[in-house]
């Protein structure tokens, strides 16, 4: 072998290996190497065969695997005060952790766990039947993880049976019943042993060692004597522990006294009773319950009223005065033992102050759809019973047609129908007594169209065919961001409505393809998601440019003739009608006739001259000229005197000759 960066091979093995493969250890842990093998005979080492590739010396990691033989048993069946031994062998790289569990239970402390890093045992030493149960033992590593459950049997005695409980009470008789034991030992329950006792002694007496069933009734019972009882299961392996009631009972023909009388609750001249059923009715239905009180330090109870139901408001008591409630429980065959309640009580108004629960309000935030209705219905407490108020931002809130207040002692409700934007911003709920003031706010958002642009839309940049049009955002958005702005426009004289641009996105847009001296109004609407709003309209404007057309320019000058052209010039507008001179138009005509015509191509002259060529000899000619701005063009001047395009005299060339 040889490091796969160099070539200096060296031998592996000190002797010579028969079998076809070998292990080689003590290797750089995360290096490269190459590998080669020969094979040897007699006559000496045969050519090399070198593995293909370099071999990096790291760990494969694989999934823990449990390694079952053919030994493997799942069921384990021991004898009360044997030993339980469970054992697995597991593998897996990286090497996996262990873990034993019990399934519905915790291990017990007398449980002893082994493992290594290829096999666990679990020891439990002098078992019981609490030792019973599925064991479950699980392999884990970066590669996954591996469960195997062992379900182990104790033979033992059984559990103790379920809860005892009793109905049929009546003089000299009770039926008691029960549930099997959740550990019956790894052994069927054969029969069950049921026991009673008076309360006065310790000693129990047999009243059945071969109940088969989980039901039985205890006859000849001493009249008024209180009893305890108790049951025990038996199977093959003997007697298990005994379940026990911990109340004695009486085997009488009255009911039992109630459960709990509890004070549930006072005010200034009364009391609030609530108490459970008795435990046994006596053989007869319970058809009522009479309750008595009395002053405290006094030896009279007084009957407070009767009821069948388990609460009883007794009214009419003296403020700040102490007393004392009893209830005893009917039936045909008379009344029960009384129960008192715990502790006397004293009567007046508590203080507590109030208190709303807004919990089921999220995140204090109503969202309604405008037209909707929306109500917020909110729990409150507080003794006495608060004043509840309702308040909108900072206006106080009272019944209309769309608003209704319903308060009862524990809740108050605000119903708003036919919901508007306005109803918009925080609700203040403010609940008052004599312990206190709190507040507790709820907003409330109503989504719909927003509101009209905020106008007045403002008209600049008016020209013959475009102008622009601003505006701003309007006040009332909706609940919901602005998405867009439509524009139309009108033309005076009509009733329709023409479309600019239904998707603007800014507050301003030119509008362009205007009809010059048109007169137009323009209207502009906000959109959100929930729909479009109200246009907001301008006023008209015509679509010209704001500028007057100029004055017209001085009538046209000679500067020079020639034979056959004619210099002009003209003097500048006294008047541009507000806006840059342009241009010129020069017109001419010959004498004789009343056609004008342009003697230059352009369109307009850019200088105030020009020089008119291609003209006849012995042909007189008159000119006029006219001024334009972006407004248009002027009238024309008035017209210059005929001229005649002649030489002048300056410039006749004289030649002598000798």
């Amino acid at each position: 072998m040889c490091k796969a960066d160099l070539e200096a091979w060296q031998k592996v093995n000190a002797e010579t290996v028969l079998a076809t493969k070998y292990t080689v250890v003590d290797l750089e842990a995360g290096e490269h190497y190459k590998f080669r093998v020969s094979a040897v005979n007699g006559a000496g080492k045969g050519e090399s065969c070198e593995v293909p590739a370099s071999v990096q010396t790291v760990d494969r990691l694989s999934a823990p695997e449990i390694d079952i033989d053919a030994n493997f048993k799942q069921t384990h069946i021991v004898r009360a005060g044997a030993s339980i031994r469970l054992f697995i062998a597991f593998s897996g790289k990286p090497i996996p952790t262990a873990v034993w569990s019990k399934a519905d239970a915790n291990l017990s402390l007398r449980a002893d766990i082994q493992t290594t890093d290829s096999f666990s045992t679990l020891t439990v030493e002098e078992c019981n039947r609490n030792d019973a149960g599925k064991y479950v033992f699980t392999v884990e590593n970066n590669s996954g993880s591996k469960s195997i459950t062992f379900t182990v049997k104790v033979l033992d005695t059984p559990g103790p049976p379920g809860p005892i409980t009793f109905k049929d009470v009546t003089r000299g008789s009770i039926t008691l019943m029960w549930d099997a034991p959740v550990l019956d030992g790894g052994s069927r329950i054969h029969h069950y042993i049921v026991e009673k006792r008076e309360a006065s002694r310790r000693s129990w007496q047999v009243v059945s060692s071969k109940c088969t069933r989980q039901i039985f009734k205890v006859t000849d019972l001493a009249e008024g004597v209180p009893y305890y009882y108790r049951v025990s299961a038996e199977n093959e392996y003997g007697v298990g522990e005994p379940c026990e009631l911990t109340e004695p009972i009486i085997a009488t023909e009255e009911p039992a006294p109630p459960k709990r009388l509890d004070i549930v609750d006072t005010t200034k001249s009364s009391v609030v009773l609530a108490w459970l059923k008795p435990d046994h009715d006596g053989g007869s239905r319970v058809t009522g319950y009479l309750l008595e009180m009395k002053q405290k330090g006094s030896d009279y109870w007084i009957e407070a009223g009767q009821t069948k139901q388990l609460t009883f408001t007794v009214e009419g008591l003296v403020e700040n005065t102490e007393y004392e409630f009893r209830v005893k429980a009917k039936n045909d065959a008379g009344y029960s033992e009384p129960r008192e309640a715990f502790s006397s009580v004293i009567i007046k108004e508590p203080q507590i102050e109030p208190t709303a629960d807004l919990s089921e309000i999220s995140r204090q935030l109503i969202t309604c759809k405008a037209g909707g209705t929306f109500t917020i219905d909110i729990p409150i407490s507080g003794r006495p019973a608060p004043k509840v108020t309702w308040k909108l931002e900072e206006m106080r809130l009272k019944e209309t047609e769309r608003v209704t207040i319903k308060t009862t002692k524990d809740r108050t409700t605000l119903t708003v129908k036919d919901s508007m934007r306005g109803d918009s911003g925080k609700y203040y709920l403010t609940l008052e007594n004599t312990a206190g003031v709190k507040t507790f706010t709820v907003t409330v958002v109503v989504i719909g169209r927003p509101g009209p642009v905020t106008g007045p839309i403002e008209i600049s940049s008016v020209s013959a065919e475009s102008c622009v049009l601003t505006w701003k955002e309007p006040e009332d958005d909706g609940g919901s961001d602005i998405t867009n702005y439509i524009v139309e426009k009108r033309e005076s004289g009509t009733t329709a409505w023409q479309l600019v641009n239904s998707s603007v996105k800014r507050t301003q847009i030119k509008v362009t393809h205007l009809t010059k001296y048109q007169e137009y109004s323009f209207r502009v609407s906000s959109e959100n998601r929930f729909g479009v709003s109200k246009p907001l309209e301008s006023k008209t404007v015509v679509a010209e440019h704001p500028f007057d057309t100029p004055a017209p320019p001085s009538a046209p000058r000679v500067v020079d003739t020639t034979m056959h052209s004619i210099s002009l010039a003209w003097s500048k507008p006294t008047y541009d009608g507000g806006a840059d001179i342009l241009g010129y138009v020069l017109e001419m005509k010959e004498e004789g006739t009343e056609q004008w015509y342009r003697p230059h191509t352009t369109p307009t002259l850019r200088n105030a001259e020009f020089t008119v060529t291609g003209l006849k000899t012995n042909q007189k000619y008159q000119f006029r000229v006219a001024a334009t701005n972006v407004n248009g063009m002027s009238e024309f001047s008035e017209s210059s005197a005929e001229i005649e395009p002649v030489e002048r005299i300056g410039n006749l060339k004289t030649q002598c000759v000798f």
